[in-house]
């Protein structure tokens, strides 16, 4: 118990690096905990969110939120950051099927932010009103004033795309 005090400890100061800007040390200290501790699912997010997002590798990214998800499967991040990278590399099926069984299994689960990942997909396949159906949901759950904002502009933004046909659809809350 008190080693795992430790790596708590110790996982904290990587956040802290890493909200400082200070990735490099961030990644080096989470490579040390996971050297000691390989099931403390909460580094292997943190050092796949380094890999993916800070060192575009996209392999070990997966290849650690994967672990993530494994070792800490009720902390909530990996499912979310997982989603994220799985649509930024096209992998649409894949992110909507892990999106399923997240929504069926998971715990702490941030719904606001899955449903616009599932607009984001929908937007993407050319899917205008669904992608609209998952904005507004994503809206209706959130409570950030930003981020309600930001899915104000997404469904905006999917509008302009839609056909008239669409559009009269939507204004009359036809179901597709």
């Amino acid at each position: 118990m008190e080693n795992l005090s430790l790596y708590e400890n110790l996982f904290i100061k990587a956040d802290s690096l890493i909200s400082e800007g200070k990735v490099s040390e961030a990644k080096e200290l989470l490579e040390d905990i996971l050297e000691q501790c390989p099931d403390f699912g909460k580094a292997h997010n943190h050092l796949g969110w380094i890999h993916y997002n800070k060192l575009s590798n996209h392999e070990k990214g997966m290849y650690h939120y994967k672990l993530a998800m494994k070792f800490d499967p009720k902390y909530p991040a990996p499912y979310l950051n997982y989603a994220y990278l799985l649509v930024d590399l096209g992998k649409y099926s894949e992110a909507k099927e892990h999106i399923r069984l997240t929504f069926a299994t998971g715990d702490n689960i941030d719904y606001c932010n899955f449903y616009s990942e599932l607009g984001r997909i929908a937007e993407l396949e050319g899917e205008y009103i669904l992608a609209y159906q998952y904005y507004k949901k994503s809206r209706d759950l959130a409570f950030n004033t930003q981020f309600i904002e930001n899915m104000k502009i997404n469904s905006r933004r999917v509008c302009d795309k839609m056909s008239i046909f669409e559009k009269l659809k939507i204004k009359f809350n036809k179901k597709i």
